[in-house]
C-alpha cells in the first residue's frame, strides 16, 4: 500500500483545491457576465476538456503521463491565481478556461499513475481509499468557505486554493525529472477506442451510468449555490457548511462500499439504489424552502446516493480494463466535460422556460434515466 503514498498525496491536495473552488467559481463568473454567460463559459471549458481527452491517447503515446501531469499542474496552477487576481471580465473568462480545461486531466493522468500499480482484486478497495482522500480534500476545501469567506469577499478562499497546489505540483516535477517508468504499449484498439466501447455492452452501460452522475454534479456544482444564494438568501458562510454536511457521504461510504464490491455482492445493486436515492431527494427538493437543516438533509442523502453511484461506477469500470485501455479510460473520463456542456446547455434552456425549483425535477427525469440504464450490467460477483 506504500507505494500509492505519493499518487494518493497528490489527489489529496489537489482535491483540496478543487473543493476549495469548488461552490464559489460560479459566483465569480456570474458576477462578471450573468446566468447565461456563465453557462457559456462553462460550456467553452467543457468544450476544450472533451477535445484534450479524445486526444489523450495520441498525447500519451507522444509524450509520458509524468510529463503530461506536470503540464496539467502548471495550467491549473495558472488558473487558479488568475483567479485570484483577476479584475476584468476577459481575465476571469481566461483563468476559468485554464481551470476548468486542464484540472480533470490531471485526475485522469492520476487515474493512469494509479490503474498501473493496481491488483484488479482490490480495484474496488483501492479506488475506494482513493475516491475517500480525494473527497475529503472537496470537502475539507468547501469547508474553508465557511472559515475563510469575508461577506462577498472570497479572496482567501482563492489564495489558500493556490497553496494548496504546491505538492501536487512538486509530484509532477519529481515525476517528470527522476521517475523513469516503462512505455505503454497500445492496443491496436486504441485507435478505434469509440467503436471497441460500442461494441463492450458492459462498458457502454456503465459508462452512460457515469455520465447521469457527472450531469448530476455539473448541475448541482453551478446552478445549487447559484439557487441557495441568490434565490432562498442563503449567505456564503452557511453554505460553506451545508456543503461539507453534503460531502460527508463521500467520505464516510466510498471505502467501505468499495470492499463490499470486491468480496460481498458486487456493483450492480449499490450503483442501482444510488440513482434511485439521487433521483428521490430532487423530487423533493423544489419543495423545500429556506430551511437550512432541511436543505443540509436532503443534499446529504442526495450525496449519499452519488457516493454510491462513484464508487460503484469507478470499480466496475476498472475491473473491466486495464492501464492499457487508455482509449477506454478516456471515453469514461470524457462524461466529465460533456457533462458539463449538456448540463450547462440544460440549465441555460430550461432556466429561460422552467423556474429553479422545477429545473430539479427535469435532472431527476436524466437520473431515473440512468437507474434503468444501470438494469443492463452484468455484475461483477
Amino acid at each position: 500500500m506504500i507505494y500509492f503514498t505519493p499518487i494518493f498525496l497528490a489527489s489529496l491536495f489537489l482535491s483540496l483545491n478543487f473543493g476549495a473552488l469548488l461552490y464559489i467559481k460560479s459566483s465569480l463568473v456570474g458576477a462578471f457576465f450573468g446566468e447565461s454567460g456563465l453557462s457559456l463559459v462553462f460550456f467553452a471549458a467543457a468544450l476544450i476538456n472533451a477535445a484534450l481527452f479524445l486526444l489523450a491517447p495520441r498525447l500519451l503515446k507522444k509524450f509520458s503521463k509524468e510529463k503530461l501531469f506536470l503540464l496539467f499542474m502548471l495550467m491549473i496552477s495558472f488558473g487558479t491565481w488568475g483567479l485570484f487576481a483577476a479584475q476584468v471580465p476577459w481575465a476571469v473568462a481566461l483563468s476559468l478556461l485554464s481551470y476548468e480545461s486542464f484540472v480533470f486531466m490531471a485526475y485522469w493522468a492520476l487515474d493512469i499513475f494509479l490503474e498501473e500499480k493496481t491488483n484488479n482484486k482490490e480495484t474496488g478497495e483501492i479506488r475506494g481509499i482513493y475516491y475517500t482522500l480525494i473527497n475529503f480534500g472537496i470537502a475539507a476545501g468547501s469547508f474553508l468557505v465557511s472559515l475563510l469567506a469575508e461577506g462577498e469577499n472570497l479572496n482567501r478562499i482563492y489564495f489558500a486554493a493556490a497553496i494548496f497546489l504546491v505538492l501536487p505540483f512538486s509530484f509532477g516535477m519529481w515525476s517528470s525529472l527522476f521517475k523513469k517508468t516503462a512505455e505503454l504499449k497500445m492496443p491496436e484498439t486504441e485507435s478505434l477506442p469509440f467503436r471497441l466501447w460500442y461494441r463492450r455492452r458492459n462498458i457502454r452501460a456503465v459508462t452512460l451510468v457515469r455520465l447521469v452522475l457527472e450531469t448530476f454534479f455539473a448541475t448541482m456544482v453551478i446552478y445549487t449555490p447559484l439557487y441557495l444564494h441568490k434565490e432562498i438568501g442563503f449567505a456564503w458562510n452557511e453554505l460553506g457548511i451545508i456543503f461539507t454536511v453534503m460531502l460527508l457521504p463521500f467520505i464516510l461510504l466510498e471505502w467501505p462500499a468499495g470492499r463490499l464490491a470486491d468480496r460481498v455482492m458486487g456493483e450492480k445493486e449499490m450503483m442501482s439504489l444510488g440513482l434511485f436515492i439521487m433521483g428521490l431527494t430532487l423530487v423533493f427538493m423544489p419543495f423545500l424552502g429556506p430551511g437550512f437543516y432541511l436543505w443540509m438533509l436532503v443534499l446529504f442523502l442526495s450525496r449519499v446516493g452519488a457516493s454510491l453511484v462513484e464508487i460503484m461506477t469507478e470499480s466496475y469500470f476498472f475491473k473491466k480494463i486495464s492501464s492499457r485501455d487508455t482509449g477506454l479510460l478516456g471515453i469514461f473520463r470524457l462524461t466529465r466535460p460533456v457533462s458539463i456542456m449538456f448540463g450547462t446547455s440544460l440549465g441555460l434552456v430550461s432556466l429561460s422556460f422552467l423556474s429553479f425549483e422545477k429545473f430539479f425535477m427535469v435532472v431527476s427525469l436524466l437520473v431515473f434515466w440512468g437507474l434503468y440504464e444501470s438494469l443492463y450490467l452484468e455484475d461483477t460477483l
